[in-house]
């Protein structure tokens, strides 16, 4: 009899593996779920993707045996509309991603990308950005980097079809770990610099591996039409791009709402190195605004970036958090809330702060022994924060299990305390009283902290809170009505020089806009200029040695779905990385963990601590959880 040698016995070893991993449950076997990306609509909260690792359950639903690494391969839709504890009758649903029915194509299964509601009046959610990681690359159903093409996949909640839209003349990059929002009273969506890594994309496989190139720039997708456009960020972040931050729209200020941007770290273009090792965490006491009315005026290219400092406590410096906000009931404060995260040298967050606007000052309302970071986090209802997955430190096969099992978890935002119970008929938000004894007011609102303690940064920034205005239903049309005077960095509008200016946090390094005839007959001249040569130049051509910044002409053009003849554009590989294209008193009686430990007010002391696989059906599992569909 021949003694099975090296070769056979791991292929043996592989072998039962794979099918051990192929019935393991995104859901009844979840151990811990983190870099996924999710949504709530219509009463449904979305997550996908995302890496998660699989545990063993026995008859009675308790988590025994070894910890596979894997992904997490389905659509999973958390019921919102009633009421629920995840302890006992969560109700989770496992979507199969089925193949776009026009091109036999899957949808990429992915880390670190932005899933989007889309419009109001949409029926699709919107999944982009992102990237392949390749932990396990044998767990069934993994896939491996795609083309860069079809970026923009939507998922339609009526008919449960993919469909897939090419965007890449505007944005030939996928990024993942930018930060990003959205209007969907505009149908807009924002996603701010990211990173290229080896599981971006086919184009980009050859990077070597935990290398990361920085990009530039904040990608704007219209879902109306599913167009894109390429603003420069030069005036916020100059030639050090962010990455792993948050950024949160918020409607009512100005006359189409604003977007905040929190946070993260940061990393010259010229360093390609991990970021998590080298980088710079971006002080969280510098708070940059967008004003999204300004994406609609033409004349300014890039946008309107206002930098603002705040005073008083702030939280330390962090990637990896979640964000969400809540206004007050009479608006005279916008509250974002910002949970857990990690900082350099292995420091993991449990605390939540809440940045209140337009006084601009932090206040910390929970602080917990169980860190997480690599969650996401959506308001549902009036007042509660609903977290999503996460994990605990940077061990993930060794350590413990999410004790939230079923991967979500309850935070009410107004008396700031953690529950396992979902209501969802709960009452209006009222701002917790540790914010209201920072800025004044009560818990219905009327913040007496109006502004800044040091002043407004900006006279722009000033007037866009001064006179807030809510978006028409036609966003469009506001681009014409009175608005606050911008300010914009020199750097502002879009150039091919090799010359670039990093923006301080100082008010100088914003430049006012230069009225009069003159400066009207420069920008004209300087448009058709920049125009002929757009038009002239190769996607890809490189002038004086840096990418140039892809915008979209000066009409919206409709990105077609995908068709077989399409041609596929590669990134040379001796080309440089380009630039993104076109009511409590004191703290919470509760901690979060496990043990429900009681923990009182205090700081932290120590801080050292493959494209069309087709998956088998897996059996109905019980009451809470249920798969649908079949590859």
């Amino acid at each position: 009899m021949r003694v099975p040698g090296p070769v056979s016995v791991w292929y043996l070893l592989s072998l039962i593996v794979s099918i051990y991993a192929q019935d393991l449950d995104p859901i009844v076997n979840m151990c811990i779920r983190f870099d996924h990306q999710s949504i709530l609509k219509n009463g449904t909260l979305y997550i996908d993707g995302g890496r998660q690792t699989f545990i063993d359950v026995d008859d009675s639903g308790d988590q025994v045996g070894k910890i596979t690494e894997g992904y997490n391969n389905y659509l999973i839709a958390v019921d919102m509309n009633n009421s629920w504890d995840w302890k006992a009758n969560i109700s989770e649903t496992a979507l199969n991603k089925t193949a776009n029915p026009n091109t036999g194509t899957y949808p990429p299964i992915l880390s670190r990308g932005a899933l989007y509601h889309g419009g109001d009046d949409d029926d699709n959610i919107y999944l982009w950005g992102g990237t392949t990681s390749e932990w396990n690359n044998s767990f069934p159903g993994y896939q491996g980097p795609s083309v860069q093409q079809y970026s923009l996949w939507s998922y339609n909640l009526v008919t449960q079809m993919w469909n897939q839209f090419d965007v890449t003349l505007d944005s030939p990059n996928r990024p993942s770990s930018g930060s990003h929002a959205e209007a969907t009273d505009q149908g807009l969506t924002f996603y701010m610099n990211g990173v290229l890594d080896n599981g971006s994309e086919l184009e980009t496989e050859g990077l070597i591996p935990n290398s990361k190139q920085y990009l530039q720039g904040m990608i704007v997708i219209d879902t109306n039409n599913q167009t894109a456009k390429n603003l420069s960020t030069n005036a916020v972040v100059g030639t050090t791009p962010r990455s792993r931050g948050q950024m949160q729209y918020i409607s009512g200020i100005g006359a189409n709402g604003i977007l905040v941007q929190i946070g993260g770290n940061q990393q010259s273009i010229n360093n390609c190195t991990d970021s998590w090792v080298n980088g710079d965490l971006v002080p969280m006491n510098e708070i940059d605004i967008f004003d999204v009315s300004s994406y609609y005026n033409t004349s300014v290219p890039a946008g309107t970036w206002y930098k603002q400092t705040t005073s008083g406590p702030t939280p330390d410096p962090r990637v990896d958090f979640c964000a969400v906000v809540a206004s007050a009931p009479d608006g005279s404060s916008q509250n974002i809330y910002v949970y857990g995260g990690r900082g350099n040298n292995n420091y993991f967050i449990d605390d939540i702060w809440v940045l209140s606007l337009p006084s601009f000052t932090w206040t910390q309302i929970y602080q917990g022994l169980s860190p997480r970071y690599s969650h996401t986090c959506h308001v549902v209802g009036n007042r509660t924060m609903i977290t999503v997955g996460g994990a605990a430190n940077a061990n993930y096969s060794a350590a413990p299990c999410d004790w939230e099992s079923k991967g979500v978890g309850v935070f009410d935002m107004s008396n700031a305390t953690w529950g396992s119970v979902y209501n969802a008929s709960a009452g209006g938000y009222a701002v917790p009283n540790l914010v209201v004894k920072t800025i004044g007011g009560s818990a219905s609102g009327g913040a007496t902290m109006t502004q800044p303690s040091g002043g407004f940064s900006q006279i722009g920034l000033e007037q866009l809170f001064r006179a807030p205005m809510k978006a028409s239903s036609d966003p469009v049309s506001n681009s014409t009505t009175s608005s606050p005077t911008p300010w914009t960095s020199a750097n502002s509008y879009p150039t091919i020089s090799a010359s670039s200016t990093t923006l301080g946090s100082h008010p100088s390094h914003f430049m006012a806009p230069i009225a009069g005839g003159v400066a009207g007959g420069i920008a004209l001249l300087a448009s058709v200029i920049a125009g002929f040569f757009y038009r002239k130049r190769l996607r890809h051509f490189i002038v004086g040695g840096e990418w140039p910044s892809e915008e979209l002409d000066g009409e919206n053009i409709v990105r077609q779905e995908i068709m077989d003849t399409e041609t596929i554009w590669e990134l040379p590989g001796s080309e440089k990385p380009i630039e993104l294209e076109t009511p409590m008193d004191g703290w919470s009686s509760t901690d979060r963990s496990s043990t429900g430990r009681s923990v009182a007010a205090h700081s932290i002391a120590d801080r050292s601590s493959s494209i069309g696989w087709k998956s088998k059906p897996l059996p109905m599992v019980p009451l809470y959880h249920q798969r649908i569909g079949s590859k």
